[in-house]
């Protein structure tokens, strides 16, 4: 039984409809409204006095060659000559100028860790540039060493204000350490706990005595880690080197000088990478120059020298011949004599970069042979790009450990290549060494020193040509250096873009949806807290049992409010009432109507009456007391003085069923059966056949018999009164009767104590008046402000008194 009515009760929850929710929130309309002033307020409040978050942002092109984006036509002149070389890849840019030690560069050099405040009532005041309403720049300026800022474990405040006579005040505090000083000018070296900092003066600004300063020093990996955060860094599109870069500002100016700083920080140092492998080039060439220098003079003079001792003149035509056949395998091995002598140039400098990682190779030279170049170009770009990561990162970190891998592995390369090429050359110089002294032993006849002038002359011709190579190489390196172009380029000025927050929209939306929240929130936690029966709501979602009515709250101080003529709201409730009680009822012996409720005070005789006059309106109708232990039948209905009643007729007292029936002074078809004197066993005169009796006699002279019964939840006079009944009426008064009677009420009806229950909400409130839908179309509401219900006499007239 009782999981057959749980299954009803969850089945008419999910029967609720939207309307019906939306009908008792709206009974609190005043809440939602006062809650969307209030937070609207607090809104406008947050948004006048928050501090704002600007959107900096900026774009620039990196220069990538695999993308383009050199982005300058003269500079692409000298890269295609070969005088300026490599490129950057995008990514690993980003995360060079989305780093750390940038964001600590750019905060240092800025001095950006100190901030000048002025503080408010309700807001503080940033100064920095131009703009402040109260300082365009601040009065005093704190400096303290980039490297004793590092040191600091938290923030160091200053205080600094000045008396009337001109003295300056600073009260600082740094953790729990606080210390004053006083000065009378500035400059000024300011003691603090963690070392010296000086203080100085504006030129224009000067401090007010009645806007004190206050300054606030941070270390600086904090407020670049800070930075950090507020920084993105991204690629406009995956076909291009455009990067856009965006800051989250408190303060419009400095966003803008930030992102300026950075780019000119990220430039400063890619240019000082970049010129670094050339300028090494170049010192490499200088040092071989300065060798090859001297042994030219020395060849120069031998062969000077030897002219003048063997007095030499021209060769003789036979001499020429041989000659010119000889000098064409003497330039081949002079070619080849400066090939060997740059491999081995090359040689001593590839030994040397092995022992020093930073070196680079001197790509300068111009080797012949291609391979080989294009290796040593991409070793220095390799070690290049190693000294960048380096500086950002560890030598144990993967990408590290990755590029020294590469650099293993390409330097074998170009050690192997290095000894094919000279063996190579060395192969060919036996094989012209061997053709030449044939045409040597043609020459056996020339004068042995016109050979030596020869070999002299051959020695200076190689020396000198490499001079020559070496001093072009040379200018190129140095043109190199004087047209190096910056790795990014600024194509979008810095510029504010947006407010990021407070967003006006965001807030208000937010100040709404709370404001809404708010009150369901405290309207379910006043439903759930709440311990007495509200609205009908309740009883449907709690019990399967029909509510056939809802009697509003009358205002009128009688107990009396159905009459003839009257069609208040509350009468038509009570014809709406007998509408649903006849419908129950259906056949017409059936007609004994019983009322009770839960406990006294909730209107079950109220409910008797004027149902009772309701049914006299048409029908003959008798109401009969039979709450014997406290009766107000009699007293709600004038009628004074000690009367016989029904416990006079069940005692035996009087046997004469007429003599306790008094016709009601009301209407003429209503007549009264009061409860009569209180007696000392009433549960046992409701067990006397003599009830039965009685209202059987009644059945045959009355239309409809009115029972008004005690309530079930205090004694059982109702549940032995059930066996005389048809149907039975229990009333709940709204804000009166507890959520308990409900357990009651489903117990009653799963055991079928009580014939045919329904229920009657009594004593509705106004404000649920138009979910029932009575009182607002009548333009008026009623209601019954007296206390009645199962109280004694006594306590009816203090209240009437009071």
């Amino acid at each position: 039984m009782e999981n057959n009515t749980s299954s009803d009760i969850s089945n008419k929850n999910k029967e609720q409809s939207i309307q019906t929710v939306l009908f008792s929130l709206l009974e609190y309309w005043k809440w939602f409204v006062l809650s969307i002033i209030i937070f609207f307020f607090c809104g406008f409040v947050y948004l006048r006095y928050a501090s704002p978050v600007f959107k900096v942002s900026t774009s620039v092109v990196i220069k990538d060659n695999k993308k383009g984006g050199l982005g300058n036509s003269e500079l692409s002149t000298f890269e295609s000559m070969g005088l300026i070389r490599g490129s950057n890849n995008v990514d690993n840019e980003i995360e060079v100028i989305h780093s750390r030690n940038m964001m600590r560069t750019v905060v240092t050099e800025m001095n950006i860790y100190t901030r000048y405040i002025v503080k408010g009532r309700f807001k503080d005041t940033e100064i920095f540039g131009e703009g402040n309403p109260i300082y365009y720049a601040s009065p005093v300026v704190a400096r303290m060493n980039p490297q004793l800022a590092y040191r600091l474990s938290g923030s160091l405040n200053l205080h600094i204000s000045i008396s009337n006579t001109g003295i300056y005040k600073v009260e600082g505090k740094y953790g729990n350490l606080e210390f004053m000083s006083e000065f009378t000018s500035l400059p000024h070296v300011l003691e603090t706990p963690i070392g010296k900092i000086n203080l100085s003066g504006h030129k224009e600004v000067f401090l007010n005595r009645h806007i004190p300063l206050d300054i606030e020093i941070k270390n600086p990996t904090s407020v670049a880690t800070f930075y950090l955060d507020q920084l993105s860094v991204s690629p406009a599109s995956s076909s291009t080197s455009v990067v856009r870069i965006n800051l989250k500002e408190t303060h419009r100016k400095r966003g803008e000088t930030f992102l300026t700083r950075l780019i000119e920080i990220y430039n400063r140092d890619a240019m000082a990478d970049k010129n670094k492998a050339t300028q090494n080039a170049a010192n490499f060439i200088n040092e071989r120059l300065k060798f090859i220098s001297q042994d030219l003079v020395v060849s120069e003079n031998r062969i000077e020298q030897y002219k003048r001792d063997n007095r030499l003149t021209d060769i003789s035509y036979e001499s020429q011949i041989f000659m010119g056949e000889k000098n064409d395998f003497s330039k081949k091995s002079v070619d080849i004599e400066r090939q060997l002598e740059l491999l081995a140039f090359l040689e001593n400098s590839f030994e040397e970069a092995k022992k020093d990682p930073k070196r680079l190779l001197p790509t300068t030279l111009n080797i012949f042979d291609a391979g080989l170049n294009s290796m040593m170009n991409k070793y220095n770009s390799l070690i290049m790009e190693r000294q960048r990561l380096l500086a950002y990162s560890n030598e144990e970190t993967p990408v590290i450990i990755k590029k020294d891998e590469e650099i293993t592995a390409l330097r074998a390369q170009i050690k192997l290549s290095i000894t094919g090429l000279k063996k190579t050359r060395e192969s060919q110089k036996k094989e012209i060494k061997s053709q030449s002294k044939s045409y040597s032993e043609l020459l056996g006849s020339a004068p042995a020193r016109e050979r030596q002038f020869q070999e002299m002359a051959r020695q200076q011709q190689i020396k000198e040509n490499l001079y020559v190579m070496l001093l072009k190489k040379k200018e190129e390196a140095e043109l190199s250096l004087a047209v190096t172009a910056p790795s990014a380029k600024i194509i979008a000025n810095p510029i504010v873009s947006g407010l990021v927050s407070p967003n006006r929209m965001i807030i208000f939306t937010l100040c709404l949806f709370i404001a809404i929240l708010l009150p369901l929130i405290l309207i379910e936690l006043r439903k759930l807290l709440s311990f007495k029966v509200e609205t009908s709501d309740e009883l449907h979602k709690e019990t399967n049992m029909p509510v056939v009515a809802s009697i509003p709250l009358s205002k009128d101080k009688t107990s009396i409010v159905v009459t003839p003529t009257s069609n208040a709201p509350i009468v038509e409730m009570f014809r709406l009432l007998r509408a649903n009680i006849q419908f129950s009822l259906q056949e017409p012996e059936r007609k004994v109507i019983v009322i009770t409720s839960g406990a006294g005070g909730e209107g079950k005789t109220f409910i008797s009456i004027n149902l009772a006059l309701t049914f006299a309106l048409r029908y003959k109708t008798i109401i009969v007391g039979l709450d014997i232990r406290k009766p107000k039948l009699a007293e709600y209905l004038g009628i004074r003085g000690k009367q016989k009643g029904i416990s006079s007729f069940l005692a035996g007292i009087e046997t004469d069923i007429e003599n306790i029936i008094i016709p009601s002074s009301i209407n003429p078809n209503l007549d009264i059966i009061p409860a009569g004197p209180i007696p000392p066993n009433p549960n046992e005169l409701l067990m006397e056949e003599a009830l039965d009796k009685l209202f059987h006699m009644l059945r045959q002279e009355y239309e409809y018999i009115i029972v008004d019964t005690p309530p079930v939840g205090s004694v059982s006079d109702t549940y032995l009164i059930n066996r005389v009944s048809d149907i039975t009426l229990f009333v709940i008064r709204e804000n009166k009767t507890p959520k308990t009677v409900i357990n009651l009420i489903n117990e009653i009806q799963d055991n079928q104590k009580l014939k045919q229950m329904s229920l009657v909400l009594n004593g509705v409130t106004k404000r649920h008046s138009s979910k029932y839908g009575y009182g607002k179309g009548y333009g008026y509401g009623y209601g019954y402000g007296y206390g009645y219900g199962y109280e004694s006499s006594s306590e009816n007239k203090k209240k009437k008194k009071k």
